[in-house]
Order: structure tokens, then sequence, then C-alpha cells
């Protein structure tokens, strides 16, 4: 799997070869077959999923240190840069979506949901309730909280520019500086 991900964030799910995969791993095909009998498509299904539940487990332990919303709001931020630059190919994995069944396409949007969407929604929720946050939906909320950090995410490597601040040059101050706009927005 690890093999096959790295083939993928090279060239996209089009551009590997099975062949080459099992070739790398010192496998032949059919070997790589017996344990991914659907082929590609199921392989490539364990690799999302397994993403997935990495991004779960790593928001849940960052949100978990921390007890006020803008606090895990400032932690999953700081995950999700920080996991940005660890060469995961997301994007391509976000990408799968075009290319398996309609019966995959739900299992993805679900795991989504469980696994990025949902312990940032519980986390907004929470501040929500208590008061810590405006009373605003918290599916709003997180939906724009992501939307975002993912654009942020998309600019994280892009080389500063005059005009950006030296505390936001670092991954860490990105997240953070992400946060502050989410919760304070722009105006003065």
């Amino acid at each position: 799997m690890d093999v096959a991900e790295t083939h993928l964030g090279g060239g996209g799910y089009l551009g590997v070869s099975l062949e080459e995969v099992a070739k790398e791993v010192g496998v032949s095909k059919p070997a790589l077959y017996y344990h991914f009998p659907q082929g590609k498509e199921q392989l490539f299904l364990a690799i999302a999923h397994r993403a997935l539940e990495h991004h779960r487990e790593g928001l849940e332990r960052a949100i978990a240190d921390h007890d006020s919303g803008a606090a895990k709001l400032r932690a999953v931020a700081r995950w999700l840069m920080s996991e940005s630059n660890h060469d995961h190919p997301m994007d391509e994995l976000r990408d799968l979506t075009r290319f398996v069944s309609e019966q995959h396409q739900v299992k993805l949007a679900e795991g989504f949901f469980g696994s990025l969407y949902g312990p940032i929604h519980r986390a907004i929720s929470s501040a929500v309730e208590s008061g810590e946050f405006s009373e605003n939906s918290p599916e709003l909320l997180t939906w724009a909280f992501l939307s975002l950090l993912s654009g942020m995410l998309q600019v994280n490597n892009i080389p500063a520019g005059p005009s950006l601040p030296e505390a936001t040059r670092t991954a860490e101050g990105m997240a953070d500086r992400t946060v502050d706009l989410f919760l304070n927005g722009v105006l003065p």
C-alpha cells in the first residue's frame, strides 16, 4: 500500500500501473491480485480509508489536548498544516472518487465525514453550545472553516511575498493566522 500510495502521488490514479507496483514490492501481479482481488480500485480504496483513519486519529489527538473551541481549531489547523508537508497524496486520494463505483464513492464520503468533518464539527458544536462561539449553525461554521483551511493548505508551500508577516511563513504560523481569520474576520 505504501508503494502504491507513492506511485499515486507521482502520477495520479490513471498513471499507476499495478504491474510496476508489484515489481517494486517484489511480488507477481497475480500475488497483488490475491490481496486485492478487485484490483486497482480496491487497492486505492484501502489506501484512502487508511489515510482517512490516520486523519481522524490525528485530529482527535490534537483536539483532545485542548479545552476551548479556539484552541481546538488552532490544533486542527496546525495538525493539518503539518500533515500537508508529509507527502501524503491527499489531493490524488480525493480525486479517486472520479474513478470508483458509486457504492465506493458513498463509502469515501462517509469516511470523509467521520474522519475530517466529524471531529471538527464536534469541536465547533461544543463551542457554540457553551457560548464561546456566537450562535450559528455548527454545520455552516464547520464547512466554512474547512473551506478556508483547505484553501490555505493549497498555498502553505508557496514562497511568501514581502507583505506576508514573518510569523506566517511557517506551517504553524499559517495555521494560527488562518484560525484567527476564521474567528475574528478581517474587519478592524
